[in-house]
This record gives structure tokens, C-alpha cells and sequence, in this order.
């Protein structure tokens, strides 16, 4: 039981984890934020306005080494366009050297000499061009493939849902073997077994002898050996045992008890063995007991 419930949560944790679009949107979306940086610098050279430009583009190269970008968009098959960033990286890290060693005016020159313009703006055009959820064809015949997040997320649904059904059987099975296995015990605990106990019953202020035709864990079945009136709650003397019993039904000659506290197997084994059934025709014969039945 606890292997079905373990396998229930792994499919559940499955099923919730992310799509391998994540990856592919991710790296995406580093590429469209280095062209904002690039823009946000070369307006800066301009206008020597938002300096605060420099520092996103610092920022953003320093995150991103070559050797790991070029990785990154090798695995969700846009490296087509890893020439041209490769290019805008090196050229903006010699500009930025530059405005660190000579300022602004020279950064802005070598910016213009390079064409870091021209090149960024085709850079912006072949990414914002290829969002993570779309294939492109890069004109050589050769495809330019992102993660196809739209279909990746209907798929990932898709799972999710016959995940959700899985496991939803499984958990289902779990409870019915359970209401089964309690079924199985009450049936345990309930099952009459025939036998000739005698007993003593006080009911009614009156002491009376009595046996009991058939016992269970639970209850009995009494036979009064003398006419007498029954009240609701009876007590019973038998094989060692004095137990409060409340009756549950009653006939012209017997009736049946509910015993306040159970017996336990090992307990009702040793009274039918010490009280066999009496045959008319045969010797007596002890009652005997299912094989396998457990407490």
C-alpha cells in the first residue's frame, strides 16, 4: 500500500515539474534583454543620458560568459544567431573599455567606426523575430528551432491530466483495498461460530442458567435454560469470563447480546475448544475454526 501511495506522489511531482520550453523562453529572453541593453547604451553614448544603461549592459555581460551562452543556444537549437551575438558581445566590451579609459565621446566614435548600430539592430530583428514558441526557417534550408512552447504546453497538459487520471485510480484502488481489508475484519470480527457453552445469566434481578448456542468476538447467542424476562442490558458468567452484554434481539427462546468488550481470537478459540458442540448421535466434536483466520 505504502509503494502505491509513494508511486502516486512521484507521478504527481512529475507532473506538476516544468516543460523543457522553460529553457528555451529562458535563453530567449536573455537575448532580447542584451539588444535593450545594447539600445539603452548606445543611447547613452548619444545623449550621455541614463547612465544607468552601462551598467544593465556590465551586468548582463558579466552573467553571461561566451563559452555557457554558446551552450545554452546550442541546446534549444538557435545557434544561428550565435555569430552575431558572439560579435555584439566583443565589440560592446571594447567600447566599454574604452569609455572607461578615454569617455564618452571616444566610446561613441569607435561605436559608430565598429557599426555596433547597424549590427545591433539586425541582432534585435533575427531575435525578436524568433520568440521561444515558433520554428523559423533561417533561409539556407536548414531550420532555426526554439522549444515550441505553445504545443510543449499543451502537451505538458495533456500529461498532467492522464497523471491526474493515474492517479487518481491509483488513490482510488488504495481506498477501495482499504474499505476491503475493513470489510474483511468486520466480517473477522462478527462471524458466529456454533457451540454449547454453559453460562450463567442474571437478568431481570433474577440469576438464570442459560448456554450459548453460537459465539462470536462481538456477541453470542443465548439460550435461557428457564423462562425469564430479559431486560435491555444483561450480564453473562462463562468460561471464566463475566461480561456486560446489551440484547439486540429476542425470540420465544433465544436471544442475541452484543458483549461490552470484545474477545480476542486467541480468547473465543480457547472456549469453543473447552465447549464442544454435542452431537445426538456422536461424540462431541469441538466447533470448528476457518483455517487462516486471524485476530
Amino acid at each position: 500500500m505504502r509503494q502505491w501511495l509513494s508511486i502516486a506522489a512521484t507521478l504527481l511531482v512529475i507532473g506538476l515539474s516544468p516543460g523543457p520550453a522553460n529553457a528555451g523562453c529562458a535563453v530567449h529572453r536573455d537575448l532580447s534583454d542584451l539588444h535593450r541593453a545594447t539600445k539603452g547604451f548606445l543611447s547613452y553614448l548619444s545623449t550621455g543620458k541614463a547612465a544607468y544603461s552601462v551598467q544593465h549592459l556590465r551586468s548582463w555581460i558579466s552573467a553571461n560568459p561566451p563559452a555557457p551562452l554558446r551552450q545554452r543556444m546550442r541546446a534549444v537549437g538557435i545557434q544561428s544567431v550565435e555569430p552575431g551575438t558572439m560579435e555584439l558581445l566583443k565589440k560592446q566590451t571594447m567600447v566599454l573599455q574604452i569609455l572607461d579609459s578615454q569617455g564618452r565621446a571616444a566610446a561613441l566614435e569607435s561605436a559608430r567606426h565598429m557599426g555596433i548600430q547597424d549590427l545591433a539592430t539586425e541582432f534585435g530583428i533575427r531575435v525578436e523575430a524568433l520568440p521561444c514558441d515558433q520554428v523559423k526557417d533561417d533561409g539556407d534550408g536548414s531550420k532555426l528551432v526554439a522549444i515550441n512552447a505553445a504545443d510543449a504546453r499543451q502537451r505538458q497538459q495533456i500529461i498532467n491530466a492522464a497523471i491526474a487520471w493515474v492517479s487518481f485510480l491509483v488513490l482510488g484502488g488504495s481506498v477501495l483495498y482499504f474499505l476491503d481489508r475493513i470489510g474483511i475484519r468486520k466480517i473477522r470480527r462478527t462471524k458466529r461460530y456454533p457451540c454449547s457453552v454453559p453460562c450463567v445469566l442474571q437478568a431481570g434481578g433474577r440469576t438464570v442458567p442459560a448456554h450459548l448456542v453460537d459465539l462470536s468476538r462481538a456477541g453470542a447467542k443465548v439460550r435461557p435454560d428457564a423462562p425469564c424476562e430479559i431486560a435491555s442490558r444483561v450480564t453473562l458468567s462463562f468460561g471464566g469470563y463475566t461480561l456486560d452484554a446489551s440484547v439486540r434481539w429476542q425470540t420465544a427462546d433465544y436471544f442475541g447480546v452484543k458483549f461490552s468488550r470484545e474477545f480476542n481470537f486467541l480468547q473465543l478459540h480457547r472456549l469453543l475448544e473447552a465447549f464442544p458442540l454435542e452431537d445426538e448421535d456422536g461424540p462431541p466434536r469441538a466447533a470448528r475454526m476457518p483455517p487462516g483466520l486471524g485476530i
